[in-house]
């Protein structure tokens, strides 16, 4: 007698029904995105989601500054360092360290040129202030000494380290006498030192 063969059922498979696929999906999109920033975290890449925005440049805090070291000019033994720190933003603080100073009388002078090759500051251009002061005034100092070293601290309102009321990328000239005498090529004058400002630790005063 004849075996009679029974069809096979057919087996259907049906997605899930109601929101099962949906929350399927933002799970799989979810463990993709934390698996990208994990990756991009140990490469050292960063993962940016959404708007990028660029953030604007902080200004350097209270105690950025600008050091010159001095070497000497017109035949004098005057060396040393003028330091000019931020001090809040009223202001900076000018340290003058020097050494080997004739006794009498001499002043200071920031330059618009960071350059101290002339051998009388010619080099270094123009005497420089801040908008508002005068050039050949900024900074009060007339000492009249009968030591080798100097060592001062003054307070410049409206003086900075950086930036349009800034020293960086200028220079810092000293003279003998009470007068800043404008300098001239190849005429000898009254300069002792010259150094440019570049920048410097954070000091502590």
């Amino acid at each position: 007698m004849a075996t009679r063969v029974r069809p096979r059922a057919k087996i259907r498979v049906s997605p899930p029904s109601g929101s099962a696929l949906p929350l399927l999906s933002i799970r799989l999109l979810l463990g993709s995105v934390v698996a990208s920033a994990t990756l991009a975290a140990c490469s050292g890449v960063n993962l940016h989601i959404g708007s990028q925005r660029d953030e604007p440049a902080r200004p350097k805090a209270t105690g950025y500054g600008e050091e010159a070291n001095l070497r000497t000019l017109g035949g004098s033994a005057v060396f040393g360092k003028i330091r000019v720190i931020d001090r809040g933003e009223n202001g900076a603080s000018l340290l003058v360290s020097l050494m080997n100073v004739p006794a009498g009388a001499y002043r200071i002078a920031i330059h618009e040129t960071p350059n101290c090759s002339s051998p009388n500051a010619f080099s270094a251009g123009p005497p420089w202030a801040p908008p508002g002061h005068d050039p050949l005034a900024l900074i009060p100092i007339q000492y009249t000494t009968g030591e080798e070293r100097v060592e001062a601290s003054i307070r410049i309102a409206g003086l900075r380290a950086e930036g349009p009321q800034g020293v960086a990328g200028r220079s810092v000239v000293v003279y003998t006498g009470r007068a800043i005498t404008p300098a001239r090529p190849d005429v000898p004058n009254a300069t002792l030192a010259c150094g440019v400002f570049q920048p410097t630790q954070p000091f502590s005063f």
